[in-house]
């Protein structure tokens, strides 16, 4: 993993190192990840997507709370 900056569908994903572990912040706000044996990793709050890039994983979390206020909006 290295560190990395995307924005996407308006919120901004960052991969940081900090004192030699990464955090995953999105639009500022830390949030927890883990990586199963597999090598997969998921987001604490999000467990139920999983993938080889901690990047993509945060990407379908965004995409998930969008479609989750979309729902509740109704």
């Amino acid at each position: 993993m290295k560190p990395q900056r995307r924005e996407h569908h308006g919120s901004v994903i960052e991969i940081t190192e900090r004192e030699g572990r990464f955090e995953l912040r999105i639009d500022g706000e830390l949030h927890r990840f883990g990586q199963l044996p597999s090598g997969k990793y998921f987001l604490h709050d999000y467990a139920y997507d999983w993938h080889d890039s901690l990047m993509e994983v945060a990407v379908r979390y965004v995409e998930h709370r969008e479609r989750a206020a979309r729902a509740g909006d109704k």
